[in-house]
């Protein structure tokens, strides 16, 4: 059973447990680190880590307004959505978000298929992981990673037993957490070249993970990776959770009293319940989800034909969540073992299945557990045909947790065009993009400093998200009718006017040059300061 209530209710008591409560008495739980005593962390064993076979990671856990069903619809199997899931899409949740560095301003571009699930930690066996943890909530969170080698203070679960540094991160604290990829964090010789283990909060962990604070280490062995780590026998990865997430608000001592007292179910804000209340509750509560998203709104899990992809399946969760992940149209071999096209799931399964993109088309992909399957537990898979226009095959679109993805401004498109169909002639740099911004976020309230080679401007858009001079021409792609940018990302499409700006982008071959000019670009949005390297075709339009 769940504990979101209690996990509150224990939160609000910011004391360290010394020792065991007595007999009915609440467990207190005391931060064993605080915004006060600053970061404590860093070390494993004693020792800090050598920095040359150490990745670090910026993590913070944040509240979000999560959408289960974006599109208020199913797309993919037609399925009518139950009035109880269609009125209350929405739920509060507590989420691991990346961050590019410790100023924790700039948040990562998180990856679409990955849902709910937190950014994915990677290194090969013999590195070590340093995951800096800021707790922007309001209760005392941790970091718990399964899998890896760690010191009673690097732990981070909370309990009476001796609970470590790192056991219980009050609000608004810092803590270090530093984790060692040994020879049985990665994968055994007859296992497949990578494998993925699970990291969650473990302060009240199942009441945690049901508010979404969950993420997962990938571990490749070095004797069969590629220069940048990622495995040499796989072109491109996936990362499926199944889950029954409770959204029925119910306290579980109102559940106990009901179930095991027979007394009718008592919450402080909601009049008695009985058992067969509760339950049906409960019931109406539940979201069958994979990384979050249930009825297929998943963004589809995309591949190239005759792509070698590798899955990661996990599973959490309650007695319920015994799961069975089916795929359409193509077969895997699990483990590197057993070939299949259904491999079964318990609560804390980590496994992993390869799969070889051999059908083009549109497949389903879903629970095959009946009831699972009816209350929307199925994504889709798109395997692009080999002479079709598919998706991006570079390491960095292809690979989770892949060091050069992780980057808080995206450029889609640059090009600097000498127009001379028109009379005179008109020189124009066109850049497209997206930026990480706060949920929310105002573009009529929020100026935007741009940097260009050696020159900077600053725009203000407007509540249409438009800002633009004789010379200048910012749009916001993404902007609602309110003015706001919802989802953390901004879209955008910049056009400069004037062959100055051609100037900006040096020599490179001219201005008809096939050879893609690289440059630096820069964003600063609020405190956030953006940057990203942009290769820009030049091409010149003449009059037919």
């Amino acid at each position: 059973m769940r504990r979101v209530l209690t996990l509150i209710s224990c939160a609000a008591v910011l004391v360290r447990a010394a020792a065991t409560p007595p007999p009915g008495e609440p467990l207190v739980i005391r931060p064993t680190v605080t915004a006060a005593t600053g970061d404590t962390g860093g070390k494993l064993f004693g020792r800090v880590p050598a920095p040359e076979k150490t990745r670090h990671y910026y993590l913070a856990a944040e509240s979000e307004l999560w959408d289960f069903l974006p599109s208020g619809r199913d797309e993919v199997c037609g399925l009518p959505i139950p009035p109880t899931v269609s009125r209350n899409r929405k739920a509060s949740k507590i989420r691991y978000v990346q961050y590019t560095d410790a100023t924790f301003t700039a948040k990562v571009i998180a990856n679409p298929s990955l849902g709910i699930l937190g950014p994915v930690l990677r290194g090969v066996v013999g590195d070590t992981l340093a995951v800096t943890f800021l707790n922007r909530t309001s209760q005392p969170l941790s970091i718990h990673p399964h899998g890896a080698k760690y010191d009673k203070d690097n732990e981070g679960a909370f309990h009476t037993l001796s609970p470590g540094r790192g056991a219980a991160i009050g609000p608004g604290a810092t803590f270090t957490y530093v984790w060692l990829l040994d020879e049985h964090a990665g994968p055994a010789p007859d296992e497949p070249s990578s494998k993925a283990w699970l990291y969650h909060s473990h302060v009240a962990a199942d009441a945690e993970i049901n508010l979404g604070l969950i993420g997962a280490i990938i571990v490749t062995d070095p004797k069969r990776a590629r220069p940048d780590g990622t495995p040499r026998d796989v072109d491109r990865e996936f990362a499926t959770l199944f889950m029954i997430f409770d959204e029925s608000g119910l306290d579980e001592v109102a559940i106990e009293a009901a179930e095991y007292a027979g007394l009718p179910g008592l919450s402080s804000d909601a009049p008695p319940l009985t058992w067969a209340q509760i339950q049906q509750q409960r019931e109406q509560g539940f979201r069958y989800a994979i990384n979050g998203q249930i009825y297929g709104s998943l963004p589809a899990l995309q591949m190239n034909e005759g792509e070698r992809t590798r899955w990661y399946l996990f599973a959490l969760g309650s007695e319920n969540d015994l799961h069975t992940a089916h795929w359409h149209g193509l077969r895997v071999v699990e483990e590197g073992r057993r070939r299949t096209d259904v491999v079964e799931l318990l609560p804390a399964s980590m496994k992993v299945a390869d799969l070889v993109a051999d059908n083009p088309g549109t497949w389903l992909y879903h629970c095959h557990v009946a009831e699972h399957m009816r209350e929307g537990m199925f994504a889709q898979i798109i395997v692009h045909p080999r002479d079709a226009v598919g998706i991006d095959r570079s390491p960095a679109q292809a690979f989770l947790g892949y060091t050069a993805a992780a980057r808080s401004l995206r450029i889609d498109r640059a090009e600097a065009v000498l127009n001379l169909a028109i009379a005179p002639a008109r020189a124009q740099v066109i850049i497209e993009g997206a930026v990480t911004v706060y949920d929310g976020f105002a573009v009529f309230n929020n100026p935007i400093r741009f940097h260009f080679g050696r020159r900077s401007f600053e725009f203000q858009p407007n509540q249409q998200g438009i800002a633009k001079d004789g010379r200048m021409l910012f749009r916001a792609k993404n902007v609602n009718e309110f003015g706001l940018i919802e989802g953390g990302l901004l879209e955008f499409e910049l056009a400069l006017n004037g062959a100055d700006w051609l100037a900006e982008l040096g020599a490179g071959g001219g201005a008809n040059s096939a050879a893609p000019q690289e440059i630096t670009l820069g964003l600063e949005v609020g405190r956030a300061h953006h940057t990203a390297t942009a290769k820009f075709i030049r091409r010149t339009q003449k009059a037919p």
